[in-house]
This record gives C-alpha cells, sequence and structure tokens, in this order.
C-alpha cells in the first residue's frame, strides 16, 4: 500500500495494523474478551447499516464499544465457521490507517485505526450486512 502523504510505506505498520484487525477478527471468533478488547481503543465507536424497527434500513450507533466487546465475548461461536480477509488498506503518514475487511462473506467492515502511543487501536467500526 502506497502512502499518500509521504510516498512510502512501512512494512512494521502494516504488520501490526493486519496483526490488530486479525485480534479483533479472532477475538470475535473465539469469544475472546481480552483479544477482542486488545483490539479496540476504549474510547472507539461502530456504526452500521440495519434494519430498524419500521422494516427500514437505518444507520444503528454503538458509542461505546466495552459494551459491544461484552456482548461478542459472550457469544457462544464456532470458529471454524469464521472466515475473513483484508481487502484494503490505506495507511497515511504512519499515524492512521483504514481497511476494509469482508467477514464470513457477509459483512464489510470499515475499519479506521490510529496509531496511539505506538500502537495501533481500532477507533472506529463501519459495517454493512449483505
Amino acid at each position: 500500500m502506497t502512502d499518500k502523504m509521504n510516498n512510502s510505506t512501512n512494512s512494521d505498520d502494516e504488520a501490526n495494523i493486519s496483526a490488530t484487525v486479525f485480534n479483533y477478527f479472532n477475538g470475535y471468533a473465539h469469544a475472546d474478551f481480552a483479544t477482542l478488547n486488545g483490539a479496540f481503543s476504549d474510547k472507539a465507536a461502530m456504526f452500521g447499516v440495519i434494519n430498524g424497527d419500521s422494516g427500514q434500513e437505518e444507520v444503528g450507533v454503538w458509542p461505546d464499544i466495552s459494551e459491544v466487546i461484552e456482548r461478542w465475548s459472550k457469544n457462544n461461536n464456532d470458529p471454524n465457521e469464521f472466515n475473513g480477509e483484508i481487502l484494503h488498506m490505506n495507511v497515511v503518514n504512519g499515524r492512521i490507517a483504514t481497511v476494509l475487511f469482508k467477514f464470513n462473506e457477509e459483512y464489510f467492515d470499515a475499519l479506521t485505526l490510529a496509531k496511539v502511543n505506538g500502537a495501533w487501536e481500532i477507533v472506529s467500526k463501519v459495517f454493512i450486512y449483505q
């Protein structure tokens, strides 16, 4: 991936971003609270296009990711039923990144990550169901 701000790529950043994204994915698949919690900023939020009470699509907002992580960590998942793939990664100036992630052929996630105190964290997640 090319960094559009300075036309350089840091393979360490890309590897660490990928590891953070897959910590989210694997944490979800294994319902592992610690792994999930380590992937997300404690101030992260989640948004998604969902079917509302009226049956119409609307944007759902989960402003407290810790509540979402708590719920995910109580799932009874079969990890063998999960697959995920990074479709695109864009790293800008070694401090912010966006990742498009395909989750189980059902969801697409747009993840925004920020480097905070030298570590990459997911600061927002937007999903759409296919």
